[in-house]
Formats: C-alpha cells, sequence, structure tokens
C-alpha cells in the first residue's frame, strides 16, 4: 500500500513532468556568435526568467510575458523545456495586450516604446 510519502513524491513528478521549465539559449545571451541570429535578453534577466516563465501567457505554441514594459515571447525547444527573448509590442497577439493593458501590467507609453524592439 502506497505510504502517505509515495503519494507526494508521485504528485511532485507528475507536477515537474508537466511544469515550464526555462532553458536560456546562447544565441539571446551572448553577441557575435557565428551563424547565430536573435534579440539579446539583458544579462539581469536570466535571475527571473524562470518566474516570467510561470507567469506568462500561452498563445498557440508561444507563451508571452511582460518586464518592466518589455513584451517576452519564450518558445518551446524540447518537453517541457522553453526559451525565450525579448520582442516588439507588435508580435504580442492583440487580446493579450489588452488584457495587460487593462490589468495595469503595461501602459500605452511602455507599448508605443517598444513597439519594434
Amino acid at each position: 500500500m502506497d505510504t502517505n510519502k509515495d503519494v507526494m513524491m508521485a504528485a511532485r513528478r507528475e507536477r515537474k513532468k508537466n511544469s515550464l521549465n526555462y532553458e536560456g539559449s546562447e544565441k539571446h545571451k551572448h553577441p557575435w556568435q557565428r551563424g547565430r541570429r536573435g534579440s539579446l535578453c539583458p544579462t539581469e534577466l536570466g535571475k527571473i526568467a524562470q518566474r516570467l516563465l510561470d507567469s506568462s501567457v500561452p498563445d498557440g505554441k508561444q507563451r508571452f510575458a511582460v518586464h518592466e514594459g518589455q513584451a517576452y515571447r519564450a518558445l518551446a525547444h524540447g518537453p517541457n523545456r522553453w526559451h525565450g527573448h525579448p520582442v516588439g509590442w507588435k508580435e504580442v497577439p492583440e487580446q493579450v495586450r489588452r488584457r495587460w493593458l487593462k490589468d495595469g501590467k503595461v501602459s500605452r507609453a511602455e507599448i508605443r516604446l517598444h513597439w519594434d524592439a
């Protein structure tokens, strides 16, 4: 018969299997990489990347998050493994932008400032 500890460990394994796990991509960390292209993430963002992914909003095969007025997109590169990078607000789905405006997570001025970022 299962003990309470076994049940808790099984539940923890199931949560981990279905969770979002951030793994940074080198092409978004270091400039001047041969053959690689990608927008660069601010270095301090690495410390909160998992938190951004956890709070992100799904849209198809992508997820979107916002931090200090800048939009970020996460893409899966393996089962439950994601990397993210900054994007311009024009790349964020309109329904996500509207929701965040309504919720006060971003201002119209920040969207204009980072429209093409």
